[in-house]
């Protein structure tokens, strides 16, 4: 199978399309013929070498992908069925073909392509459980969302909505501004005016809850305008710059940091399947619009990384095999 590998931590060179043997079932897995993989800023991370617990090279690239089970492995008897569509979430993503858990394999709908099942695990996901299940977000609340036109952030617009928030939405180019209000999100700004535009929008008090991905200054100018009982949820750093918190002024503030990754609900059945449940209503009847804003061949996930770590992606970058 061809596999796109990463040789040593550093820049996209170190990305290379390899020819590998085909991986077989252990115990507990399904292979799956991945007909397209999700491209993720963490993937970039993992690259660079800044990802805590990340791989160490040589290791196959991604962690989701939709396609065809091929094969199973032994303890498998409800896993889902040879030729059955799912998407797969697990460590190797970028390749033809993946051994994955088969309890993190997830029924792909007929309604649902390829191409948009690669695109909705890990960012539909984190959209999901950072405005429900840590920042329990209630009807009425305003949401800052920052990168808002990326893939977690055209996800948690629209979920956003769906729990009747008003959003304030962060991105980089008036073209991004415009197809983020298209969205739904009700103010649509640059990084250099969200505190007056989230201010404006709720009468000087500030945002209820901020979905922050970058790091560094837009963290601590997000931590700022959040007023009492706030909920700041990180799930993020594409600025690479970690932010130290002063926790006497979080609790004389009575706000909240929370930290989420996906890995904290991968073992939580009940979670996993609610939110899925949910999330999978939503697209099957239309409210939820998977946003995929770029397609590469597999063969060119160097440029695929290239305009991931530029900033300048919409949505969900996805890889065709």
């Amino acid at each position: 199978m061809k596999a796109a590998r990463v040789n040593a931590f550093g820049g996209e060179d170190q990305l290379e399309i390899v020819e590998l043997p085909d991986p077989v079932a252990g115990q507990g897995e399904i292979i799956v013929r991945v007909k397209a993989c999700g491209l993720n800023y963490a993937d970039v991370m993992q690259r660079l070498g800044l990802y805590p617990g990340g791989p160490t090279p040589r290791y196959i690239a991604g962690m989701e992908a939709a396609g065809v089970v091929e094969s199973h492995g032994a303890d498998t008897d409800n896993a889902p069925p040879i030729g059955s569509r799912v998407v797969a979430l697990g460590r190797g993503a970028h390749a033809e073909l993946v051994g994955a858990n088969a309890r993190a394999c997830i029924p792909l709908p007929e309604t649902m392509s390829f191409e948009e099942g690669a695109a909705f695990p890990v960012q539909y996901l984190t959209a999901y459980h950072t405005l429900v299940t840590l920042a329990h977000a209630k009807a009425g609340e305003t949401v800052l969302i920052h990168a808002a036109a990326g893939g977690v952030g055209t996800a948690a617009i629209q979920i956003a909505k769906l729990l009747g928030l008003r959003v304030v939405g962060t991105a980089s180019t008036d073209e991004k501004r415009e197809k983020i209000t298209q969205l739904g999100a009700d103010v649509a700004v640059s990084y250099d005016d969200f505190e007056v535009a989230a201010r404006e929008l709720t009468d000087g008090r500030g945002p209820d809850i901020c979905l922050e991905s970058i790091g560094g200054e837009v963290f601590r100018r997000s931590l700022a305008i959040i007023p009492p009982l706030g909920r700041l949820v990180v799930f993020g750093a594409a600025s690479k710059e970690a932010q130290p918190i002063d926790t006497l002024k979080l609790f004389f503030r009575s706000q909240s940091i929370l930290g989420f990754h996906l890995n904290g609900i991968v073992g939580r059945p009940d979670l996993m399947v609610s939110s899925l449940t949910t999330l999978l209503s939503w697209i099957g009847t239309g409210k939820l619009k998977i946003q995929i804003g770029h397609k590469f061949p597999l063969a060119e996930i160097r440029q695929a990384h290239e305009l991931i770590a530029s900033r300048n992606s919409y949505g969900k970058i996805v890889l065709v095999t």
